[in-house]
């Protein structure tokens, strides 16, 4: 396999270590504009990857496959350049966390040179995965590079034809990961401050681990839409609470603000002032009126 690298930071020095392990007979060419950097040099021979000093050079190998894993903000930049030196059949995989619009606008700019695109979002982490790493794939050429991929033994779930589908299902998923380790860092920081933290991690634990997690998420966002204003004086409570204790309340101000916002609605009025069975009920009626 010819397999091309814009780009080569974590994401393409883990996943190249990982197609080598796969089978050492992977060609695979790099190029990175940090190439002058020993640190990058030294990545690139452990990897048993050609490094190149510029983007063309890469593209030029009549490769299988082209990945680039640079910053979002780069990321049309990267495709526009190389677009014109792409042949019709290289899979071009999109590995950054540019936006559902710039993964679709870079598919329309590849469309005009017959080029197939995928949107693929890593959806775990690189080390100890590498090329395994869950991800995310939409765009044109989706399916074609899942067959690819299993060859190499990639773990790749195929969501649409779509480009930025995959990115989107990952920038919604970030919101509960990125979301929940803020949280918990705001609620260990007041629970350690107080010497509250053994008792505050095993009540949240037993909440938790006792019934499935839908169950949970069921629960929470049905109740509130009976109790979502009680909760908000409750939250100002907790807020004042915080500062007391010169522990800035970030995700809690949160909290009282999305509280406050669904209080504003009528939802309790949609429901006769009962609750929902579904949290799925509650969403249709926030978006559709339902």
């Amino acid at each position: 396999m010819k397999i091309g690298f814009i780009g080569f930071g974590e994401v393409g020095y883990e996943m190249t270590k990982g197609f080598i392990s796969q089978d050492s007979r992977h060609d695979i060419f790099v190029y990175d504009p940090l190439y002058e950097k020993a640190e990058t040099k030294a990545r690139a021979e452990e990897a048993q990857a050609m490094l190149f000093n510029t983007p063309l050079h890469v593209v030029q190998q009549e490769l299988d496959v082209l990945f680039v894993a640079v910053p979002a903000p780069y990321s049309f930049d990267a495709w526009k350049s190389a677009a014109s030196h792409l042949t019709r059949t290289t899979i071009c995989v999109d590995l950054t966390t540019a936006s559902s619009e710039t993964k679709k606008q870079i598919a329309s700019e590849l469309h005009s040179t017959n080029s197939k695109f995928v949107d693929a979002a890593i959806m775990g982490p690189l080390k100890g995965n590498q090329h395994k790493v869950p991800m995310m794939v939409s765009g044109n050429a989706s399916k074609e590079f899942m067959a690819w991929g299993k060859e190499l033994e990639m773990n790749l779930e195929y969501v649409s034809d779509v480009p930025g589908d995959a990115t989107n299902i990952k920038f919604i998923r970030s919101i509960f990961t990125k979301g929940l380790s803020t949280l918990l860092h705001e609620v260990m920081e007041i629970a350690e401050k107080l010497e509250m933290d053994e008792t505050i991690l095993a009540s949240i634990t037993s909440t938790i681990d006792k019934e499935p997690f839908e169950t949970v998420m069921n629960r929470l966002i049905t109740g509130n839409v009976l109790h979502s204003e009680r909760r908000v004086k409750e939250m100002e409570n907790v807020i004042a609470f915080m500062l007391e204790n010169d522990v800035e309340p970030h995700m809690t101000r949160a909290t009282r603000d999305k509280l406050l916002n669904i209080s504003n609605t009528d939802l309790k009025e949609r429901f006769h002032g009962k609750a929902p069975t579904h949290w799925k009920q509650v969403m249709q009626s926030i978006n559709h009126g339902e």
